[in-house]
C-alpha cells in the first residue's frame, strides 16, 4: 500500500508541536505527535534561531519515535503582529461568444484580486476565496459554465513579514526539515474547532494561546475578517509574577493550578501555597487575590477584541456566538466571563475529528496543529502540493480548476 504521510508544525510561544498523520481514503489518522518547550519564539516571531531549531528537533524526534516514520517536510502555522489582512475584489470581462465562464476566467479573476499594494517587506500567505459575483449576482461558489459579462471574485488576502517567514524557514531547515507552506493560525484552528453550521450562521473564533490571540470571523460560510492581538496567556502569567512577586515559572504553575476567571472573585475562599521569588520560602495567598489579577487581564484582552469587533461592524453579526480555543481556554470560568463581556454564547472549542483519539490531542491547545492536518488534507492535492496552497476554507474550488 502506498501510504501518504503529512506533517504539521505549530510554533507557539509556549510550546512547539509536530503532528504526523497518515492519509487514506477516510479522514487522516494522527500516528505521531511531539511537543517541546518553546524558548525561542515570542508572539509568533523567532527571537532565538538556535533555541527554536532545537525545540523543533526535539518535537520532531518525539513524533517520529511515536509513529515509527521519518519526515522531511512540514506545513507551518503562523501568527504574530506582522500578519495583516484585507478583503479585495478582482474583476474580469467575459468577451468570448456565448459569454460562458471558463476555468481560465476564474484564474484571471483571482490574479486580479491579488493585485494589492503590499506594505514594505510583506508577502502574500493566503488569497482565500469568499464568493464569486456574476453581473451583480453574488453568493456564487462555482461560476464555471455559467453565462455572464462581468465576473468578480471576492478574496480575503493575508500577508506576513518576509523576514519573519525567512527566519522560520531557517529554523525548520536547521532541524533537517523543509517548509511546504505557511497557514494562518486562526485558519488552521477553524478546521479543528468550528462546525460547518457555525460558519454558515456567523461565528467568531478566538484562539488564545501564550503569546497571541488569533481572531477569525465567518459569515455565511465565508471568512470576513482575521486579526492577531499581541495579548494572551503570557500577559496573565507576567501579571501574576509581578503582583505575587514570584518567578514566571511559579506564576505559570499558579495560573494553571489555581486560576479562576470570575467577576465574583471576592467570594472565593481558601488560599494557595506559593514559592517566593528567592526560592527560600513559601507564602500563602488568598485565591481571591489570584483570581482578581487573572480576571483583570482577561477582561482587558476581551474588551480590546470587543472594541475591534464593534469598529469593524462585526458586533452582533455572530448568531452562532464565539468559540474560544487555544491553551488559555483551559482557564476555569473563562467561557462564562467571555459570554458576559461579549454578550453572546461562548463555548470552548476542541479538535473535532481529524483522526484524533484519546484525551490528549482533544485539548484546546492542540486546535492549531490538528486543524492544520485537516486543512492540508481538505485543501491540497498531496501529489501536487503547491497547486492549491491558498484556497482556505473552499475545498470545493479545487474541482473548478482541475
Amino acid at each position: 500500500m502506498n501510504e501518504k504521510i503529512i506533517s504539521a508544525l505549530d510554533l507557539g510561544s509556549g510550546s512547539v508541536k509536530i503532528a504526523i498523520a497518515e492519509v487514506g481514503e477516510n479522514e487522516p489518522l494522527v500516528v505521531g505527535f511531539g511537543e517541546s518547550i518553546s524558548r525561542g519564539i515570542k508572539k509568533g516571531v523567532v527571537v532565538d534561531l538556535d533555541k527554536t531549531s532545537q525545540a523543533i528537533r526535539d518535537a520532531k524526534q518525539k513524533a517520529e519515535n511515536m509513529s515509527g516514520k521519518k519526515i522531511t517536510s512540514v506545513d507551518v502555522v503562523v501568527s504574530g503582529t506582522h500578519i495583516h489582512s484585507v478583503n479585495n475584489k478582482g474583476t474580469v470581462i467575459i468577451s468570448r461568444e456565448g459569454r460562458e465562464i471558463t476555468k481560465d476566467d476564474v484564474r484571471r479573476a483571482e490574479e486580479s484580486a491579488k493585485v494589492i499594494m503590499l506594505q514594505p517587506n510583506q508577502e502574500i500567505i493566503h488569497a482565500l476565496p469568499r464568493q464569486f459575483i456574476i453581473d451583480e449576482q453574488g453568493g456564487i461558489r462555482n461560476p464555471v459554465g455559467m453565462s455572464g459579462i462581468k465576473l468578480e471574485e471576492e478574496v480575503h488576502i493575508v500577508t506576513g513579514s518576509s523576514t519573519v517567514l525567512r527566519n522560520i524557514k531557517k529554523c525548520v531547515k536547521n532541524a533537517d526539515l523543509r517548509v511546504n507552506d505557511f497557514v494562518l493560525h486562526s485558519v488552521a484552528s477553524s478546521y479543528a474547532a468550528l462546525r460547518e453550521e457555525e460558519k454558515e450562521l456567523g461565528v467568531v473564533l478566538l484562539d488564545m494561546g501564550a503569546g497571541t490571540t488569533d481572531l477569525i470571523v465567518f459569515s455565511e460560510g465565508n471568512i470576513s475578517f482575521t486579526e492577531v492581538f499581541p495579548m494572551a496567556g503570557e500577559y496573565i502569567t507576567k501579571d501574576l509574577a509581578y503582583g505575587l512577586k514570584v518567578s514566571l515559572e511559579e506564576a505559570e504553575r499558579i495560573k494553571k493550578e489555581y486560576g479562576v476567571v470570575t467577576a465574583e472573585y471576592d467570594d472565593l475562599e481558601g488560599e494557595a501555597e506559593i514559592q517566593d521569588i528567592s526560592g527560600s520560602g513559601k507564602n500563602k495567598i488568598p485565591l481571591s487575590k489570584i483570581s482578581e489579577i487573572i480576571t483583570y487581564r482577561v477582561d482587558e484582552i476581551f474588551e480590546n477584541i470587543r472594541f475591534e469587533l464593534i469598529k469593524l461592524g462585526e458586533w452582533g453579526n455572530m448568531p452562532a456566538g464565539i468559540v474560544l480555543t487555544g491553551g488559555s481556554a483551559n482557564l476555569k470560568g473563562i467561557a462564562k466571563r467571555a459570554s458576559e463581556i461579549f454578550e453572546t454564547s461562548v463555548r470552548i472549542g476542541k479538535p473535532i475529528g481529524g483522526g484524533v483519539s484519546g484525551d490528549t490531542l482533544t485539548m484546546p491547545q492542540y486546535s492549531g496543529v490538528i486543524g492544520l492536518v485537516k486543512y492540508m488534507v481538505e485543501n491540497e492535492n498531496l501529489s501536487k502540493r503547491k497547486s492549491f496552497r491558498n484556497w482556505g476554507d473552499f475545498s470545493w474550488l479545487k474541482d473548478i480548476l482541475e
